[in-house]
């Protein structure tokens, strides 16, 4: 009884559904009646979203408004430090490389001290050698400094190191870049960045982040710091030091001027001397505890970096006895009075060969 029942309300009501579906298509009701009948207002409808679409994408993005005024809270990114180095045109003195050289120059120091004009900090956490020539490619389109600082630390020379598509590297380097270095990217990365060259908030979408969480109150970074940073605490464990250390120096290669990494800044030097940019390397400083984890690799290094200077006519600024184990946040970093003392002495380093 209560099987038939149940027949019976199904029945129903698939026959209510049936009249009402003829009722609507009796009424012209239908979503492609519908469409039909207001084809006129949803054409106008979607002229003037794709309209606003192209006036911001003109008017912000691809006039360069956004990123000449766009906020950060880090400037630990390329997105981020390509943004910041918009507003730095009148720099003098460039430095790029890894976060060792973000972290230990503060540009008014040194230009303080070197009398050499204002300066930017355009190093980033995880710069490769490749990134690194990448970044300073991009801001030699937004400034022209009489001296570019390059970091000459000891992973330029390690031959180990090859390039590795990433994040970072899409952050600076178009597909057609991306594929020249080897970078194998499937349907979906074109695609993505096919779009991102097309529509540039979409392109821009990790510099829009970065504008969001500067809006948070104290997130907002300091842009006189003129691109240096390094975050707040530091690592007093011993066993913390070495660990890291460990890690840093794991899977190394022994280190030699001719290492596809070291061809790398090579080329980039002889790049900006074509643009008549002098060319300065910068050996920074890593905590005593590297030199007792790594220290075969790192005096090979030493004398890998020091032959690359030599074969490209590179002077070296070394700093290394200006601080002491108790400025240094980690295994790579030092704290601010660390980098302070650091960039006086870089400066009057600096002074000596700006001068020469």
């Amino acid at each position: 009884m209560n099987t038939a029942r149940t027949l019976e309300g199904t029945d129903l009501r698939t026959h209510t559904s049936k009249l009402e579906a003829a009722s609507a298509e009796a009424l012209g009701l239908t979503p492609w009646t519908i469409f039909r009948a207001n084809s006129r207002s949803i054409a106008v409808a979607f002229a003037v979203f794709f309209l606003v679409l192209v006036t911001i994408e003109l008017a912000v993005f691809r006039s360069s408004f956004f990123v000449s005024h766009v906020t950060v809270s880090n400037p630990q990114t390329p997105a981020a430090k390509l943004a910041l180095a918009a507003r730095q045109p009148n720099a003098r003195v460039l430095y790029v490389g890894d976060s060792t050289i973000m972290t230990s120059v503060l540009p008014s120091i040194v230009s303080q001290a070197c009398e050499c004009g204002p300066g930017f900090n355009g190093g980033f956490s995880a710069a490769t050698p490749w990134l690194t020539d990448a970044m300073t490619r991009r801001l030699l389109g937004l400034m022209h400094p009489d001296t570019v600082v390059i970091s000459a630390s000891p992973w330029t020379v390690d031959s180990n190191a090859r390039f590795d598509d990433s994040d970072l590297a899409r952050q600076l380097m178009s597909a057609a870049d991306l594929a020249r270095l080897g970078a194998q990217l499937d349907l979906g990365q074109r695609i993505d960045a096919g779009i991102g060259e097309v529509w540039s908030a979409y392109g821009q979408r990790e510099l829009l982040k970065e504008w969001v969480g500067s809006l948070a109150p104290g997130q907002r970074y300091d842009e006189t710091r003129l691109g240096y940073w390094v975050a707040a605490g530091g690592i007093d464990n011993h066993a913390r030091l070495i660990a890291t250390a460990d890690r840093l120096f794991k899977d190394v290669g022994p280190p030699t001027s001719t290492a596809p990494s070291a061809l790398v800044i090579g080329s980039l030097i002889e790049e900006l001397r074509a643009r008549d940019i002098a060319v300065v390397f910068l050996v920074p400083p890593l905590h005593p505890t590297a030199y007792e984890e790594a220290a075969a690799y790192l005096e090979q290094a030493e004398v890998a970096i020091h032959k690359l200077a030599s074969q490209y006519r590179v002077p070296i600024v070394d700093c290394r006895s200006a601080v002491t184990p108790e400025d240094f946040r980690d295994v790579t970093h030092l704290l601010e009075r660390g980098a302070e003392k650091h960039s006086a002495c870089v400066g009057q380093q600096l002074r000596v060969l700006v001068g020469e």
